[in-house]
């Protein structure tokens, strides 16, 4: 489509030479002209001309008052002013005004053709961004209710746009996003962009997205990334895969611990039966005491395969809970009994109370003794130096407290939050000698919340842990159900 000019000038002489002139230098030009203001301003209302070429000195209405009326109706329009020779004051006021460019009389036409291409050259610029603007406007009304973040960054990329998913996801507000370089608000932007995916320029036109962390208001977020560029611009769209990173990482903390785990005893039964093939060089007591190990490994392997069902019933809810009276102090006596036989290395235990009768519980006493029994094997495996545990029970309020302390190694205080967690493990590579599944904890908190208790640590590095299982009574428990 050819390029459209105006020339405004009241000399019938330049009106005549300078289209021709313009036409010569100039293909696919079409250059309209008329000799007065007024009626220059009726055909620019209803054209929009790629540049308009008008005399600063004419009758009536000037070149100064045009261009102000100009700036009015059609303010992307570039206009050049054609000035008389010593109008150097006039052509400074004209730029000042909004003009584009001004040419002297007598016209050098080599710079006159040059400013008109620059000038037309801009108004397409400007016609081209505006498209784009307008085009953005109208799929942004369609991305503002899409599930997926998507935002737009400039060259320099600093967030053009930001959607309500990905207002939603990040928490970050849309006029929080809009104007700040994506660095501030995606921490590590910088380190990953150059590794997200990002269609056109040559690149292929779909690409998987990838995914990858950022720092968000002070938390991770993991985000699965892809862009395409389009003009001066580059469109990502982002879905909030946080969730499924911290199951993968359950996941492989969960290989790493079972391998680990599972191997353990598995060689020690290995290693015992192929020495029990070797009958030189066994006498019966060695028989026996080979025998012990495969007996004791296998049941610690029984254990290990049992937590790892028993918390899949637990997150699946195909667990079910028994509901009886509970005679709490012989259900605690029975438990340290039966523990008696596993305390090593000084390890004593106690049970003390704060009265002579308790009350009673509704809960289920099978997964009850299992929660004992976690927290005394966790007391007696963290305190490899020796030292009593102790269960004290009381009673207040309503509610039932059984206490199990020990003087062992203690839980940080960062850590403390979290050993509750399915498979974390406060001691992750054995560097204090303490194994387990990191599943102990977790079965314990979700059987106690089932039977409507709470249970909480308190601890100092070094200086023992207390556990604290809280239960409602019989009495009360009654009550809530009427």
């Amino acid at each position: 489509m050819n390029a459209r000019i105006l020339i405004v000038d009241d000399d019938s002489a330049l009106l005549d030479a300078l289209p021709e002139a313009l036409r010569l230098r100039m293909a696919d030009l079409d250059v309209e002209t008329c000799d007065s203001a007024p009626d220059a301003l009726g055909r620019i209302a209803v054209e929009d001309y790629d540049a308009i070429v008008t005399d600063i000195k004419m009758p009536g209405m000037d070149g100064l008052a045009l261009l102000d009326e100009i700036q009015k109706l059609r303010p992307e329009t570039p206009t050049l002013l054609i000035t008389g020779h010593g109008e150097h004051d006039l052509a400074v006021q004209a730029l000042r005004r909004g003009a584009y460019d001004y040419i002297q009389k007598p016209i050098d036409r080599d710079y006159f053709v040059a400013s008109l291409n620059r000038a037309i050259e801009k108004r397409e610029l400007a016609r081209r961004i505006e498209l784009q603007r307008l085009e953005l406007e109208r799929h942004s009304h369609v991305l503002e209710h899409v599930g997926d973040g998507v935002f737009v960054l400039d060259r320099q990329s600093v967030v053009q746009f930001w959607n309500l998913a990905a207002e939603q996801i990040t928490g970050i507000g849309l006029e929080q996003a809009v104007g700040t370089r994506a660095r501030d608000l995606l921490g590590g932007w910088d380190e990953v962009a150059p590794s997200i995916p990002v269609a056109g320029a040559g690149r292929p036109k779909r690409q998987l997205a990838r995914m990858l962390p950022f720092e968000v208001a002070g938390r991770e977020l993991w985000l699965s990334l892809c862009g395409v560029d389009v003009a001066d611009a580059t469109v990502y769209s982002f879905q909030d895969r946080t969730d499924e990173r911290v199951v993968d990482k359950l996941k492989d903390d969960f290989v790493a611990t079972a391998s680990h785990e599972l191997r353990t005893p598995l060689s020690a039964i290995y290693g015992a039966a192929q020495t029990l093939r070797r009958t030189d060089v066994l006498d019966d007591d060695g028989v026996d005491r080979l025998i012990g190990i495969i007996a004791t490994e296998s049941e610690r392997l029984a254990r290990v395969i049992e937590d790892i069902l028993f918390a899949s019933h637990l997150d699946s809810g195909r667990l079910r809970l028994a509901s009886e009276r509970v005679d709490v102090g012989m259900l605690v006596h029975e438990v340290v009994d039966s523990m008696e036989l596993q305390l090593e290395n000084g390890v004593t235990l106690q049970v003390e109370t704060s009265t002579d009768v308790l009350p009673g519980v509704d809960a289920d006493p099978t997964k009850l003794r299992r929660v004992l029994l976690n927290l005394l094997e966790n007391a007696i495996k963290y305190s490899p130096e020796g030292g009593p545990v102790v269960l004290r029970m009381a009673a207040e309020n309503g509610r039932l407290r059984l206490h199990v302390h020990d003087q062992g190694l203690g839980i940080p205080r960062g850590e403390q939050e979290r050993i509750f967690e399915k498979f974390y493990r406060a001691d992750p590579n054995l560097a204090r000698g303490v194994g387990g599944t990191g599943l102990g904890l977790y079965i314990c908190r979700e059987l106690v919340q089932r039977m409507g208790g709470d249970i909480e640590v308190e601890s100092e590095p070094g200086r023992g842990s207390t556990f604290t299982v809280e239960l409602p009574t019989a009495r009360l428990a009654v009550a809530r159900s009427a």
